[in-house]
């Protein structure tokens, strides 16, 4: 895949890890499937937003591999002053998203991380299907986001029910607009 200049050159600003970057590429690699499919089904899909956000939707890993790594990850492009667009992808691409509730309950920024628009929702979707370079299916996702809920402490377990409704969802609208089964 094709990376361009604008992510190569803040991938190695920040020393963004090899194994990180080599996950983003194959998150875009995914993204783009399901974007083309789209777009191809009607839908108007911006492509090289899905791409650059898939490549940098990771870049907060630089600073953290906590839980608060896509809040980072926002803020490096928005102070980077990357076009807002890519900068949401990034910040909202964690799990099928996350509430300003559910985001204070994680001890985060009290801020919607809810995926809005078809790019956003694509990228979370598709980091979602791929464990580190390899593409799992949606079961084996949906899989270990059970296993999480069982193992998170008791006050923390509605914010891993509600991704579980949520990954569904947007599963089924995913398969929708693009014509894949996941």
């Amino acid at each position: 895949m094709h990376v361009p200049e604008v992510v190569k050159k803040l991938w190695n600003k920040y020393n963004l890890p090899e194994n990180v970057r080599l996950h983003s590429i194959e998150v875009a690699k995914l993204a783009l499937e399901i974007a083309e499919k789209a777009k191809a089904n009607g839908y108007d899909v911006d492509l090289e937003a899905v791409k650059v956000g898939a490549l940098l939707h990771d870049i907060g890993r630089v600073k953290t591999h906590g839980l608060e790594h896509f809040v980072v990850s926002g803020e490096i492009l928005r102070n980077e002053g990357i076009d807002e667009k890519i900068t949401r992808i990034a910040e909202r691409h964690f799990s099928c998203g996350v509430t300003a509730e559910e985001a204070k309950t994680l001890g985060l920024p009290e801020k919607d991380f809810m995926p809005k628009t078809l790019e956003e929702k694509i990228v979370a979707f598709a980091d979602n299907l791929i464990f580190d370079r390899k593409r799992v299916s949606f079961d084996e996702f949906f899989e270990k986001l059970k296993e999480l809920k069982d193992n998170v402490e008791p006050e923390k377990r509605w914010v891993v029910e509600n991704s579980l409704k949520r990954a569904l969802k947007m599963k089924e609208e995913l398969e929708k607009i693009s014509g894949m089964r996941f």
